[in-house]
């Protein structure tokens, strides 16, 4: 698991991949895995405050894709929330792979 600390600006498209790999560096095969995650005002907080889009674009080379759509950043609140990610794997483990701080920048044009 990483800490990665990540900049959400509201009404715009957020979108980054993660490769997943072993302890060389090597690329995992994850096509037949799936990912979650989601942004929270703090660890305890029942309301989510998004949900990310976690697509596979290229199993073979553990390469995935989280994103949010404008429409979900600017229906997010201004400040700093939490967020982690999640690889669950065909066999049903679960693995957390990045949690931080996500800071949300207030948006001007609407």
């Amino acid at each position: 698991m990483a800490i990665h600390d990540i900049t959400i600006e509201q009404g715009s498209t957020f979108a980054k991949t993660l490769t997943i790999t072993d302890d060389a560096d090597a690329a995992i095969n994850i096509a037949s895995d799936t990912f979650r995650g989601q942004v929270r005002k703090k660890h305890t907080s029942t309301e989510i405050e998004a949900t990310f889009t976690m697509t596979v674009t290229d199993g073979a080379n553990g390469i995935v894709a989280w994103s949010l759509t404008d429409t979900q950043t600017a229906a997010m609140g201004n400040g700093r929330f939490v967020y982690d990610l999640e690889w669950v794997k065909a066999d049903g483990n679960v693995v957390r792979l990045l949690e931080g701080v996500a800071d949300t920048t207030p948006e001007v044009t609407r």
